[in-house]
């Protein structure tokens, strides 16, 4: 699909393909999906996609009958590469939902989304430079998948800037969560590594803690390049966070973590 394309959805159906597909826009010319009633959504998988330079715009959620999604876009067991791309508007409970997938996202940018904004379900993810804001519940949601990812900003995110959980595995760099409920929270098995991070005017900045009991605890490893950065946090029992190779103290109930965000 070559660059200046608008695809413009009237009525609220689904575009699916299982063929590859590349959306190759410019700065200059992007390719827009759109609607104007908040209707429309993609369904891509078991290919190769690419989104260079896109503009996803008052979308919804797949109504079929027979493929229960929630996203806006919806990748599933696919390679995916998302670069320069904007989604605006989104009415769906994820904005874009990637499935056991292998995903690469360089330069993304979520904006004034209903729900959830990226949503990563298993499979592996790489990326470099996502933004988020004005979204009413998580930023980025990491459920059992891998990822390695350097800088992510968010501000006025309601719920959580990154939701950690499910035996996720990771190395982050360079997060940046202000004016939010939740910076970071890791739970339910995961084990995540923390370099360079700032965060400012949220009512709580790290959450380490169980919210299903079938998972063991939850470890968050924190390297403080930045010297004496601050933040707040709360650790539920069987939980951990390291900070400079010193465990922190300071733990509660998981019962009374779970209580304020659920």
């Amino acid at each position: 699909i070559q660059q200046g394309v608008k695809i413009f959805f009237k009525k609220d159906v689904s575009i699916f393909s299982e063929g590859s597909i590349f959306f190759n826009g410019t700065k200059d010319q992007p390719i827009v999906i759109y609607s104007d009633d908040n209707i429309g959504s993609l369904i891509l998988s078991n290919n190769n996609f690419k989104f260079n330079n896109v503009i996803f715009k008052n979308l919804s959620y797949p109504k079929e009958k027979d493929k229960i999604l929630y996203g806006g876009v919806n990748i599933i067991n696919s390679n995916v590469e998302i670069i320069d791309t904007q989604i605006i508007s989104s009415k769906s409970e994820d904005a874009i939902n990637i499935i056991s997938s292998i995903s690469n996202i360089r330069n993304l940018k979520v904006k004034n989304i209903q729900a959830d904004a990226i949503d990563i379900d298993f499979g592996t993810l790489n990326f470099e430079n996502i933004f988020c804001e004005n979204i009413n519940n998580d930023c980025l949601d990491i459920s059992g998948a891998k990822v390695v990812g350097n800088f992510i900003e968010g501000s006025n995110i309601k719920d959580k800037g990154l939701s950690f959980g499910e035996n996720a595995k990771g190395e982050i760099s360079n997060i940046n969560f202000q004016n939010s409920k939740l910076g970071v929270a890791v739970k339910d098995g995961s084990n995540l590594k923390l370099t360079k991070y700032e965060f400012k005017n949220n009512e709580f900045d790290i959450v380490v803690f169980n919210k299903k009991k079938e998972y063991e605890g939850a470890s968050l490893y924190i390297n403080d390049s930045n010297g004496d950065s601050q933040f707040n946090y709360l650790i539920g029992l069987n939980n951990e966070i390291i900070k400079d190779q010193n465990a922190l103290t300071k733990k509660i109930d998981n019962k009374i973590i779970n209580e304020l965000f659920y």
